[in-house]
């Protein structure tokens, strides 16, 4: 035991999540468990559980946090219960709807990724992983994602990363995601790693909004974020633009002086990029048979929903989906683009009804204590949330959900500013 005592093992506990962060965005993964069977001829991912490298490192950060506890003496600053209840309540709806699942052993698993990630919440939320440091990897990592994102659009496909996640793709692969240029030629919108263009854009998106609690005095806060904006303009994400700007729109609204600079810069690289490539990105607004699809999408979840009052269980939406409208194409079976309706379907709507008010209730108390970066990201979540579904269906989003939520309650209970973890360790 004495042996053991000379490790600082927060510190490595701390390091480990770093990675986990970093991880986050690279599809390093393994498949463990597929459920039901190949619909309509093909591999359906949503049926499947992959086990990723981020989350085995975060469970070594965990092991190693739990030697921290009981080796060293650690301060934990818990959250006010307020804040706690409505995730205890969402964690019970949702163990509950597990045994009603269409495949119970699917359910449980993605509901022990849920423990998962509300523990690496919770952590950050009570300051033993420091907001701030978070914020930094996080960062990092979209940095990345974003450099990568724009490499593949210059090249029109792939740049060879596979060993990262990066899918094989070009501007000719069926079903990746693509837009035009003024003269008819398709081009591939940048997705980094992630397995679509909208989960880069979406999570490029809240890490800007991350980083406007961070010190406006430093140029390379500047340099990052103008890097992630580029490559998030190259996903072409409709959503994630809005959330962005909506978040932005906050922050100017309350800080007007405090903003006004940053808030040209974003809206002045923007014009200058829609002036170069307005073409691609306007194109994907006159789509309108995607609105209609949406709107059918809604329909049909909400059909579930209503024919299964305890839901169908995580991960089963895509195989009631099949059953239910046997007409469909293989590329029409797919989550219903809304986070709170897909968990209406698959866990219930008691569950849908706990996320809206977690939403609402940080949205109100972000208000209510003047946090204004925490009511940004809050607001910039939701809209995100209303628009597409890998909060729910995708690793690393609902990774980000989680995070964005817990950075969310540390500024508005603990540390303004993001400021640095407080945590105490003796050796």
């Amino acid at each position: 035991m004495k042996f053991l005592s000379k490790f600082n093992f927060l510190r490595l506990a701390q390091i480990f999540f770093g990675f986990a962060l970093f991880l986050l965005p690279l599809r390093i993964r393994s498949l463990v468990y597929f459920g039901e069977s190949y619909s309509h001829g093909f591999f359906d991912e949503y049926l499947a559980f992959f086990v990723h490298a981020s989350e085995i490192t975060l469970l070594i950060a965990f092991a190693l946090l739990g030697l921290a506890f009981a080796l060293q003496k650690v301060e934990l600053k818990v959250p006010p219960k307020k804040f706690l209840l409505p995730f205890a309540g969402l964690l019970l709806v949702e163990i509950i709807a597990v045994p009603f699942a269409r495949d119970p052993l699917l359910a449980l698993l993605h509901f022990w990724r849920t423990l998962e990630l509300a523990g690496a919440g919770f952590f950050i939320a009570s300051g033993v992983f420091g907001a701030r440091s978070v914020v930094r990897i996080l960062a990092a990592a979209l940095f990345f994602q974003a450099a990568l994102a724009l490499a593949q659009f210059l090249a029109r496909g792939d740049i060879g990363l596979h060993f990262l996640g990066e899918s094989f793709f070009d501007a000719a692969t069926f079903n990746v995601a693509k837009t035009f240029s003024s003269t008819g030629e398709t081009l591939v919108r940048g997705m980094g790693t992630l397995a679509h263009a909208n989960i880069f854009a979406g999570l490029a998106a809240l890490t800007l909004l991350m980083l406007t609690n961070y010190s406006r005095k430093n140029p390379l806060v500047y340099f990052v974020a103008v890097v992630i904006l580029t490559g998030m303009f190259f996903a072409f994400s409709r959503a994630a633009g809005l959330a962005f700007f909506a978040g932005l729109a906050i922050l100017t609204t309350f800080q007007f002086r405090r903003r006004i600079f940053s808030t040209s810069a974003a809206v002045g690289i923007f014009a200058a990029l829609l002036f170069f490539f307005g073409t691609p990105f306007f194109v994907r607004f006159e789509n309108s048979g995607e609105s209609i699809s949406r709107l059918g999408q809604l329909s049909g979840a909400l059909e579930i929903s209503q024919e299964n009052i305890f839901g169908i269980g995580r991960g089963s939406y895509t195989a009631q989906l099949a059953e239910n409208f046997p007409q469909f194409e293989f590329y029409e079976i797919q989550p219903v683009h809304n986070f709170f309706v897909l968990k209406a379907a698959e866990e219930s709507v008691l569950t849908a009804l706990v996320w809206l008010a977690i939403f609402a209730s940080l949205g109100f108390y972000a208000f209510r204590k003047k946090k204004f970066e925490a009511l940004a990201l809050t607001i910039g979540l939701f809209i995100l949330a209303n628009l597409d579904h890998y909060f729910a269906s995708n690793f690393s989003g609902e990774a980000f959900l989680w995070i964005a939520l817990a950075l969310a309650i540390s500024e508005i209970t603990i540390k303004p500013n993001f400021s640095k973890s407080t945590v105490k360790s003796a050796k």
